[in-house]
């Protein structure tokens, strides 16, 4: 079993049109695991047969009996690939990724060697590029390739690129091409902030189009971290994500953030949460901070246009 999952992961790697995540992409690789499975399972029954055939009834596991060697195919060929690949696809690790992506992930790292090289490459572009268009359109291409190394290096421009959270194009495009990668950047996103120091915390800023503060004066880069970081995960297509909902939760509730990320907290909620947040939302209408009012009053608008959209649909 473990020898046909090899093979199929494989050969998975090798075409980016089989897509392990997707319904139909990963009821064909069961299929042509277990298929695969029974194959290998009868060829190993009937080249070890006759060895097994002299041993007799000295043998007490895998006689040559009719009922052993059936016993031995449904497991082998179907109980075993099916409850394998049920548990690989539905086990959740502690990075949020089951085994069945990261074996996924790793076959199709190593055979887009060439990708790596190339994705290299845009990111020193970007890092070297004096122009803030011309980072732009580096990090559009990074976006663009879809890959583990592209969003590597994403990550790496954030670390490394002093412009990158200061000028407000570069700040856009990067915070949408890193909300595009989702999960691969998830991890990385928040060990980022919670390692932001407590000393700092109070004077982290808004993104620089912030309605709210556009009369803000010009500030550095690093103070926007925290403020990216909320703003890249309000961007991101998840529906559901229990613990970047918890994560909202605890920072809007944190005063020992600044206004600026405790409201784009707020925003995350109602963009992950649902109805029942709503209480929580509109108790901030009561805080004394008109910034974190308005930032609720924006969260509340956000959340009640999803659930009507999801009512009308249902």
């Amino acid at each position: 079993m473990a020898l046909s999952a090899a093979l199929l992961l494989l050969l998975a790697g090798y075409t980016s049109r089989w897509n392990l995540h997707s319904p139909l992409g990963l009821g064909i690789f069961g299929f042509l695991l277990v298929a695969l499975s029974s194959f290998l399972s009868l060829r190993l029954d009937a080249f070890t047969l006759e060895g097994r055939r002299r041993s007799g009834k000295r043998r007490l596991f895998n006689r040559a009996g009719a009922r052993p060697r059936l016993v031995k195919l449904v497991l082998g060929g179907l109980v075993i690939p099916i409850a394998a690949l049920g548990a690989a696809d539905r086990l959740e690790l502690p990075n949020h990724q089951t085994p069945l992506a990261l074996a996924s992930l790793a076959i199709r790292s190593k055979l887009a060697k060439p990708e790596v090289g190339r994705a290299a490459r845009l990111g020193d572009a970007v890092l070297r590029a004096r122009s803030a268009s011309a980072k732009v359109q580096g990090i559009l291409a990074l976006q663009a390739m879809a890959s583990v190394e592209a969003a590597d290096q994403l990550l790496r421009i954030l670390s490394d690129d002093p412009t990158a959270l200061s000028d407000v194009s570069e700040y856009r495009a990067l915070s949408t091409a890193v909300a595009a990668n989702g999960v691969a950047c998830k991890k990385d996103l928040l060990q980022r902030f919670s390692a932001v120091p407590l000393s700092a915390r109070r004077s982290a800023t808004a993104p620089p189009d912030d309605t709210f503060e556009s009369d803000s004066p010009p500030v550095q880069g690093g103070a926007r971290l925290p403020s990216f970081i909320l703003q890249t995960f309000i961007q991101m297509a998840v529906k559901e994500d229990a613990d970047l909902l918890e994560f909202a939760h605890r920072t809007a509730a944190d005063d020992g953030w600044s206004e600026s990320v405790r409201g784009q907290a707020l925003e995350l909620t109602a963009a992950l949460g649902g109805k029942d947040d709503l209480d929580g939302l509109f108790a901030y209408l009561e805080s004394p901070s008109p910034l974190l009012q308005a930032h609720a009053l924006r969260a509340i608008a956000a959340l009640q246009s999803r659930l009507s959209a999801a009512a009308s649909k249902g």
